[in-house]
């Protein structure tokens, strides 16, 4: 009689155990797309594994334009007060940062740089980050700063051909 019923125990705590996986699994965030309106075209945003970088867990990205060559990482790193979005592509990174004033783009810290400072000249205008050092003002969801990730990275590029496609 024990047997039956620790069988049965076991049988419905691994029901409820799958249960609540199909549950987390079922409450992750949907893709974000839209469109770039760049030469990239559409965007596509998918959440992947969490990675360990200089021993913190950051929240990890993949950004793909439909006229991409290859896909872009970002990392969010979540604050207290506001997140930091790493972007790497395969020629260069960049950081979004909010603060008090606003959502912008600036130069990655060094904690998280994973690219020489040469390299990321050669790619990056520099007028470009500058005119994006606020996007907007005030706090932003996650979605919302993935989504303007995706429509201003592409004008950061001195040549938008060394992460595009198209010719």
């Amino acid at each position: 009689m024990k047997r039956v019923n620790l069988f049965s125990a076991l049988a419905l705590t691994m029901m409820l155990f799958v249960g609540l996986g199909s549950v987390i699994a079922n409450s992750a965030p949907e893709a974000i797309s839209g469109n770039s309106q760049t030469l990239l075209g559409t965007y596509q945003i998918t959440e992947l594994e969490p990675e360990t970088i200089k021993k913190e867990t950051l929240r990890k990205f993949q950004l793909t334009y439909e006229n991409g060559n290859a896909p872009i990482i970002i990392y969010l790193n979540e604050r207290s007060k506001c997140n930091d979005f790493i972007v790497r592509s395969n020629v260069m990174e960049v950081q979004y940062v909010c603060n008090k004033q606003g959502f912008g783009a600036t130069t990655v810290n060094s904690k998280f740089s994973l690219y020489p400072e040469q390299t990321n000249n050669l790619f990056l205008s520099t007028e470009a980050l500058s005119y994006q050092s606020r996007i907007t003002d005030g706090e932003i969801s996650v979605e919302k700063a993935l989504g303007l990730i995706a429509c201003y990275y592409p004008s950061l590029l001195k040549n938008m051909q060394n992460i595009a496609t198209v010719n």
